[in-house]
């Protein structure tokens, strides 16, 4: 007879182990409630973003910041209700946040277009966030005339930390607005809120990056780089400190090219794969940018030609990164989220 013993242990472990793994995805609910004026979709937003299942796994304290690996989306605020014809994403940046994407890539614009068109957000606030600058072009792709702020949108991230005190997240702003005031704005959300998360430039000591562990223990867990501003005292430059490969590509051998600002190596690293078509692409093509094997493979190649000197990226930017990712699920795949995931629980830090 079969001693069933061993068996049952080992299926006990089993279900303990994957109990664990559910345990450290699990995503705070934000609350439905946010007594704010200035958003009355809120409730709304919040509760679409709660019925989200998390994909990704905090990764441990003692990880450095640049050995961070996480899932970031391009144009974070081009969502359908701000962006009606022509958008990048699929929901709200805090659906995305509770799907586990940890980088947002903005546009901020000086609000400077008043005519018929009004901002979501506090009345006193002057830095928007649009896809192209605030006019005729930006209303053919978004269909209305209401465009966001970033202090209603950095808002609503801000929310999204005080509960989930594990993410560090980073944003990345396409600045075209002033720098003075961009900063100015920031600080004011985190008045507001009463809250601020930051990790600010002299947090950095000596150039020298901080373990997640630091940074979650010091609430030092957001951080803000600008591609076209000098350091302030509450953002980066980012060309200073990352590196980014080509943008508006999904062609393998051409997201394993630098653009040109960046260094040739750097302690951070971005990489991007999406294409710079100015439509809404349909999932059947956007899947391709964030399934496991396809990414894998981009990523060993470029790791292979020295790109950024061979290091394995911090955040993968994607487009469409919740319904390409669902499709794929549905199709019991893996995606991108396995991979960093793997990528952070994996003590080789250089190997892809």
């Amino acid at each position: 007879m079969y001693n069933h013993m061993p068996y049952k242990i080992t299926l006990l472990f089993f279900i303990l182990f994957i109990g664990k793994i559910t345990l450290s995805i699990t995503t705070n609910p934000l609350p439905l409630s946010l007594n704010l004026a200035y958003d009355p979709y809120w409730t709304e937003d919040a509760q679409e973003a709660n019925n989200n299942i998390n994909h990704f796994i905090e990764p441990a304290d003692d990880i450095n910041y640049t050995n961070y690996r996480y899932v970031g989306i391009h144009n974070g605020h081009v969502y359908p209700r701000f962006f009606k014809i022509i958008r990048q994403q699929d929901q709200t940046i805090i659906g995305n946040l509770s799907y586990g994407v940890r980088g947002l890539m903005l546009d901020t614009y000086n609000w400077s277009f008043p005519w018929f068109s009004t901002l979501q957000g506090p009345k006193n606030a002057k830095v928007c966030l649009s896809h192209t600058p605030p006019g005729i072009i930006a209303f053919m792709q978004k269909a209305t005339f209401v465009y966001q702020t970033m202090k209603y949108e950095l808002r609503r991230i801000i929310e999204f930390m005080k509960i989930n005190e594990q993410a560090v997240i980073t944003i990345i702003l396409e600045d075209y607005a002033h720098a003075i005031q961009t900063a100015q704005e920031i600080k004011e959300v985190m008045i507001e809120a009463q809250y601020d998360p930051l990790f600010k430039p002299n947090d950095l000591i000596n150039e020298q990056w901080p373990t997640l562990g630091w940074m979650r223990h010091n609430n030092k867990r957001l951080i803000i780089f600008t591609q076209r501003a000098h350091t302030t005292d509450v953002t980066f430059n980012q060309f200073n400190y990352m590196a980014e490969n080509q943008y508006s590509t999904t062609n393998e051998k051409k997201l394993c090219t630098l653009r040109q600002e960046s260094p040739l190596t750097s302690s951070l690293y971005a990489f991007n794969n999406f294409s710079g078509i100015p439509l809404t692409l349909p999932t059947i093509i956007t899947k391709n940018q964030v399934d496991y094997i396809t990414v894998k493979r981009i990523i060993k190649n470029c790791v292979i030609k020295k790109l950024a000197g061979g290091k394995i990226f911090n955040g993968y930017w994607a487009d469409h990164i919740i319904n390409s990712c669902n499709y794929l699920y549905a199709q019991e795949k893996k995606t991108i989220f396995e991979y960093v995931n793997e990528l952070n629980a994996h003590s080789n830090k250089t190997i892809p």
